[in-house]
């Protein structure tokens, strides 16, 4: 038997004894009737070219293109198709839309994280800002956001901590929603008056202030005690 024969027949022999993972459904391989055994779903069309143009046929309804689309044509016209490189352009600039540093990059790392949670998903980042925001109600953001209070039941104790949003029974409240996100940012950010006068903001009782700070969103307490009438005023600035 002639060397280039014998060559061929081995070549055909292996390629036709190839296995796939079926995992695509490839089996039959649009039925081309060859060597394989087709009866076995785990085994393609045999050899190597009629698998190969079998998935690029596939490859080509993925994308949307002609069904009855026939690589085997070489005159065929192919433009539609999504090159490796174009699919490696298109993922390189949903990475920088997104902030992504490369393929790796599986959590989001925020700059910030005073709403947003370190890690959380974009969208979810998304709904903690837009919740954020909405507590400015009756506020454009960057305003002064303000709240009134009155209180109208007896005296009410020193360092007692008073809710701004719900401050209970004996008081009576109007306004703007206002949060601070820490001490820190209720003593830089925050007036508090009583009766017009201001007031001197504390981090917490040991400053001996007027007014100091006790607890997100909206927590506080004076150091002196609350008279029924006395109406109590908090500016909410935007940080600088």
């Amino acid at each position: 038997m002639p060397r280039t024969l014998v060559v061929q027949n081995q070549v055909r022999s292996t390629t036709s004894g190839i296995e796939y993972d079926d995992t695509l459904d490839l089996g039959f391989a649009e039925n081309i009737v060859n060597d394989a055994f087709l009866n076995d779903p785990t085994q393609v069309s045999g050899t190597l070219v009629m698998d190969l143009n079998y998935l690029r046929t596939a490859l080509r309804d993925i994308k949307g293109e002609s069904p009855d689309f026939n690589w085997f044509d070489p005159t065929a016209s192919t433009p539609g198709l999504i090159t490796l490189s174009g699919a490696r352009g298109s993922l390189d600039n949903l990475h920088s839309f997104v902030g992504s540093s490369g393929d790796l990059d599986v959590f989001p790392i925020y700059s910030s994280t005073v709403f947003v949670t370190q890690n959380g998903s974009l969208e979810q980042a998304v709904g903690e800002l837009d919740s954020a925001l909405s507590t400015v109600s009756g506020s454009q953001a960057g305003e002064i956001a303000k709240v009134k209070l009155i209180r109208t039941g007896g005296n009410f104790g020193a360092d007692t901590a008073v809710d701004l949003s719900s401050p209970g029974a004996g008081w009576t409240v109007s306004g703007d929603t206002i949060v601070w996100t820490d001490a820190t940012d209720f003593v830089e950010n925050v007036s508090v008056f009583v009766n017009g006068i201001l007031q001197l903001p504390g981090a917490d009782s040991s400053a001996d202030n007027d007014v100091y700070f006790v607890g997100t969103p909206d927590q506080l307490a004076f150091e002196f005690n609350i008279k029924k009438n006395d109406v109590i005023q908090v500016w909410k600035f935007p940080p600088t």
